[in-house]
């Protein structure tokens, strides 16, 4: 059996439009043992017949079809099907420049990292991907070996994104800590490239953006639900208990995986009630209130006031979900905002 150096795991469901440009940007890598794993996901538009096209054009190329099963279902195929010593992931709406995996690779081995993180663009359609200052670069702005206990910070900080298509992870990570993808339909990725860091011995950070991530417009009643809010919180107990049950960063780790909770809970009632003014619809309040009731109840105020991880703007909004009148203030500021348009 060859060896493989990086799997490389894309999940597809209905990007016809942008599923060639990024198959094209993955075989055209300069990294030489690679595996490139494509799991169709039940797609109903024509991404399975471009598969099979590139598939006989290129056969090296792995092609699982399964029914729909959702984003975790498909990136735990993936990870299934992989052989390789590290394990990639990339969107099939976005794509990577043409070295990417070489220069991950790369810095993963010269100091055996377990996670090799990079920068990402913001793109758009129409943009120059060649023009650095017309594209919005994200991530860390610090290159080199990161600390673990930092690097755990920067993620419930949200300074290290929980996004896993800009990290190379060795694949050992997974199998020996049994992390997967929980069944969620938003959020998915979070609480295991918290699982995955926390797990990590040696972490390393590249300033440089080696991955596009196309911004696209979806509508928020399409993206939102009570499940996605179930998600949402779940995904924050998933952190939560890990936290608990390791007393030697319980104490390092609990104030800001309370922060973390805190924008949860603001995410939430944000979407929620930019949803509710948008369509109306009032339905879900007694499910939306029965999600975050027990969070929100068990929050001190004293302990929002006191934390120094949390900026002003944070405890503000905290403070009115606390006392239960954030959805009032809300709905007041939502429609002036109109009314000024």
């Amino acid at each position: 059996m060859n060896r493989v150096d990086v799997s490389i795991i894309i999940p597809v469901y209905n990007v016809e439009e942008f599923l060639p440009k990024c198959l094209d940007s993955v075989i055209n890598q300069t990294i030489d043992n690679k595996e490139i794993i494509v799991i169709n996901d039940g797609s109903t538009d024509n991404c399975y017949e471009i598969l099979k096209k590139y598939k006989k054009k290129y056969p090296e190329l792995v092609i699982i079809n399964q029914k729909n099963s959702g984003i975790s279902k498909t990136r735990n195929a993936g990870l299934k099907a992989a052989r390789g010593e590290y394990i990639a992931f990339v969107d099939s709406d976005d794509f990577v420049k043409a070295d990417m995996f070489e220069k991950m690779y790369k810095a993963a081995t010269r100091g055996n990292a377990d996670i090799v993180i990079c920068n990402y663009i913001l793109y758009k359609e129409g943009q120059d991907t060649q023009d650095s200052n017309y594209n919005e670069v994200e991530g860390i702005d610090k290159a080199g070996y990161i600390d673990k206990g930092d690097a755990l910070k920067m993620f419930l900080l949200n300074d290290i994104k929980g996004y896993v298509w800009n990290k190379l992870h060795k694949r050992e990570l997974f199998l020996d800590n049994k992390i997967s993808f929980p069944d969620f339909v938003v959020c998915e990725d979070t609480p295991v490239g918290f699982l995955l860091l926390a797990n990590a011995n040696k972490i390393y950070s590249m300033v440089e953006p080696l991955y596009y991530y196309r911004q696209r417009e979806l509508s928020l009643t399409r993206t939102f639900s009570i499940k996605s809010m179930k998600d949402m919180i779940d995904g924050c107990y998933i952190m939560r208990d890990f936290i608990t049950k390791n007393p030697l960063i319980y104490g390092e780790l609990i104030d800001y995986y309370r922060v973390y909770l805190i924008k949860t809970l603001w995410a939430i009632h944000n979407k929620y009630y930019i949803q509710s003014c948008e369509t109306g619809d009032k339905e879900c309040y007694f499910e939306f209130k029965e999600i975050v009731s027990k969070e929100i109840d068990n929050i001190k105020i004293s302990e929002v006031i006191s934390n120094d991880k949390l900026l002003l703007k944070d405890k503000v909004n905290i403070l009115l979900i606390k006392t239960r009148t954030y959805g009032f203030i809300f709905s007041i500021l939502y429609k002036l905002k109109n009314v000024m348009r």
